[in-house]
């Protein structure tokens, strides 16, 4: 069954489908899935909606939103859009998420693609069971100054202009998103050192959108229990999806039967 909901984050409506069997259900994880960059809660070519089908399918229950700014949520892409405020919004997901009566004391997942992988990874919260990042971006500031935004595109939003065109789509970007980058940087390494939850990160070996070196270092420099999956395929994982979301809801199970029988054993 599915679900529509509304999660207020920074005053503003976020729009949430809820993907479960029953929502009646006892120890299964909640799967959080965050979208990339110019993407939405259904995904690059359907990906977070073939992610959250596969997570129900297996048992779980999966929660895929819009950020602020994009899809059906509130705010405005281009003038809304920064990583500031897709921390915040995950932060405030999380908490509905534990505050709704049928999913309390239930492990909670995150999953992320892209610009969403580097939201699950800096989440700052010892109380999640595990992440899973594909293809997450890993040097924010390199990433978009050299290779999303690009050189001319990011000279000009320095410059206080909005740029428009990037990635072959018709979004438009204020100043704000180059701003906020610069000035908080969101570099990965401090914070993963301070997390211990399980990890699996997917990356295409194709990729030339996040270049896959960035998972390889990220793989080396978690201290948690790890796994890194190479799959022959590009930034959004096209012709692949079938074989990714297996991988991911395995993992998942595997991660659930592991923690159940952690509960057990106290």
């Amino acid at each position: 069954m599915k679900q529509h909901e509304w999660i207020i984050s920074q005053n503003r409506k976020l729009s949430a489908m809820i993907h479960a069997h029953s929502f009646t259900v006892t120890q299964t994880p909640v799967v959080i899935c965050c979208h990339g960059f110019t993407s939405d809660k259904i995904g690059s070519n359907q990906l977070n909606l073939h992610l959250a089908n596969a997570i129900a399918t297996a048992g779980m229950i999966a929660v895929r939103f819009d950020f602020t700014g994009s899809g059906e949520s509130e705010g405005e892409f281009a003038a809304d859009t920064t990583i500031k405020n897709w921390q915040e919004d995950l932060r405030n997901v999380v908490s509905w998420v534990r505050n709704v009566p049928e999913f309390e004391g239930l492990p909670v997942y995150l999953v992320g693609h892209s610009l969403g992988g580097l939201i699950v990874l800096r989440h700052e919260d010892t109380g999640i069971a595990g992440r899973v990042v594909l293809a997450p971006v890993t040097q924010p500031v390199e990433n978009f100054r050299d290779i999303i935004l690009g050189q001319d595109l990011w000279q000009r939003s320095l410059q206080g202009r909005t740029v428009a065109n990037f990635l072959g789509k018709g979004f438009s970007l204020s100043p704000n998103f180059v701003q906020d980058l610069l000035e908080n940087r969101y570099e990965l390494l401090p914070q993963l050192g301070r997390q211990r939850s399980p990890l699996l990160v997917i990356h295409g070996t194709q990729d030339i959108v996040v270049p896959p070196a960035g998972s390889e270092v990220i793989y080396d420099q978690y201290r948690g229990r790890k796994e890194i999956i190479r799959l022959e395929a590009d930034h959004v994982f096209t012709g692949r999806h079938e074989e990714l979301t297996d991988l991911v809801t395995r993992w998942l199970i595997i991660q659930k039967n592991r923690l159940g029988t952690l509960c057990q054993g106290h």
